[in-house]
């Protein structure tokens, strides 16, 4: 009994990490699907490779002729600033794409207190998925340069996650273990058993000592 039940526990344990996982796998490709990254300059560095690679055929710089070689280095001057631009680009993109994958995990994290003594499993996969939200959209923000946006999301998300896990797991009473709603041991099951009877033989000796002495024989009085 204690082996299938440790089984199960495992198995709930395993569910529940799969689903924040997939949770968050399905939040984020969301984002990047509802929110694409700026690509404008995309179509212009794949044509300069190509043109590049038309130039030198396999060919090292030095041998091309001059003006293939003054040619192959304005390329190469284009694609460092086109490359510099998409990244200015995708600065304010990823301060946005933060912003919205840690409102996202606040939903997902506060959709896991409802109900989260009667479904345990689903509440915890639920919270766990919110939580490597949370962490998915706090590494966007880390990876730009702006240190005030980068400082007030990773204000917001830590006082979002100490509200929710101190209404999770203290006002709510819930342990902090991946896996609730723990089944009561073999043990503790037999213990409870045991005073039980014990109370009930109690009471058996207090009714019988009520009735008076009880007769061995026929002669006795």
């Amino acid at each position: 009994m204690a082996t299938s039940i440790g089984r199960s526990d495992g198995l709930r344990t395993i569910f529940s990490i799969f689903l924040g996982l997939m949770l968050t796998a399905f939040v984020g490709i969301g984002v990047f699907t509802f929110h694409p990254p700026p690509n404008e300059s995309e179509p212009r560095l794949r044509a300069i490779q190509r043109e590049e690679q038309s130039l030198r055929e396999g060919k090292a710089v030095s041998e091309l002729p001059e003006a293939e070689q003054r040619r192959v280095r304005e390329l190469a001057r284009e694609r460092a600033a086109l490359q510099d631009a998409a990244a200015e680009a995708r600065k304010p993109w990823g301060r946005s794409t933060s912003v919205v994958l840690v409102v996202f995990a606040t939903l997902i994290m506060a959709l896991s207190l409802v109900r989260a003594d009667e479904l345990p499993v689903i509440a915890n996969g639920l919270l766990l998925g919110g939580v490597f939200t949370m962490l998915y959209g706090v590494g966007w923000i880390v990876d730009s340069d702006a240190s005030i946006a980068r400082f007030v999301v990773m204000s917001v998300a830590l006082v979002i996650t100490l509200g929710l896990g101190y209404f999770r797991f203290v006002r709510r009473g819930a342990t902090p273990s991946v896996v609730d709603g723990a089944v009561p041991t073999p043990f503790e099951g037999a213990g409870a058993l045991e005073a039980r009877i014990r109370d009930l033989e109690a009471r058996m000796d207090d009714a019988a000592r009520a009735l008076g002495p009880r007769s061995d024989g026929p002669g006795s009085v």
